[in-house]
């Protein structure tokens, strides 16, 4: 094979740039270039963090020290000024006396006691526990029995529980001259007597079989013979037997 003189020039060009740059390479290895680089690591970062917070959190703790004895200066400054104006012990009874009178007039000024019997909706809703449907179960309930004469017939309003009655009971009375509406027991008609939260049907058709068919009732001992033991003790308080 021969070659033309050009094709030998480029070979020979080609070969010595190849043979440079295998030397450049071999030169850079051996021998890399001495530079500077800045470390962006988490360790260099605190590092920075840390230099410049240093000042700032021995300037605040400074601050604080101050701040703490003056404190403390102003305060032994005014227990100082109070001691020289210590007042004289009062009489220990005198006190309780006042303690009483507080007391009793807190009693009385704070605590309303409502007569079950004459109090409205309106009054009822100052009671612990009662709002608005409460305070219209404890009217209606009133109504048909025909008036309150125990605080404890509020625990057979519906829905009334214990713990909402005993919250409550020492804010309730019922007047010792109350006298309520009462049940003509031999002359009510039927469903008049029905009507009662004391009687059931069967009660009233006890009582009105027995005065067709026996005669009056004339005492609660005999209601309660006609009617039976089932029968509620209160109602008592609602029979009349004229």
């Amino acid at each position: 094979m021969t070659f033309s003189r050009g094709e030998r020039i480029a070979i020979t060009t080609i070969v010595s740039v190849i043979v440079i740059i295998l030397i450049i390479k071999y030169l850079i290895v051996l021998n890399p270039p001495k530079r500077t680089y800045f470390v962006h690591d988490l360790d260099s970062i605190i590092e920075r963090r840390n230099a410049v917070m240093d000042p700032i959190r021995v300037a605040d703790s400074i601050e604080k020290v101050k701040a703490s004895t003056s404190f403390r200066a102003q305060r032994s400054g005014v227990e100082k000024s109070s001691t020289k104006h210590v007042a004289k012990p009062r009489n220990s009874n005198q006190d309780s006396v006042g303690r009483g009178c507080l007391d009793k007039l807190d009693m009385t000024t704070t605590r309303t006691i409502l007569n079950l019997n004459t109090a409205d909706t309106t009054s009822l809703k100052q009671l612990p526990g009662i709002g608005s449907s409460f305070a219209k179960r404890i009217v209606e309930y009133r109504d048909k029995l025909g008036g309150y004469c125990e605080t404890e017939q509020l625990l057979e309003v519906y829905r009334m529980d214990s713990a909402r009655y005993n919250g409550l009971k020492n804010q309730v009375k019922i007047d010792s001259v109350f006298i309520p509406n009462k049940l003509r027991i031999n002359s009510d008609a039927f469903k008049v007597l029905v009507k009662h939260p004391y009687l059931e049907y069967e009660d009233v058709k006890k009582i009105v079989n027995h005065r067709e068919q026996k005669g009056l009732i004339t005492s609660w001992e005999q209601l309660t013979k006609v009617v039976g033991e089932a029968i509620n003790p209160r109602l008592r308080y609602y029979v009349d037997y004229e």
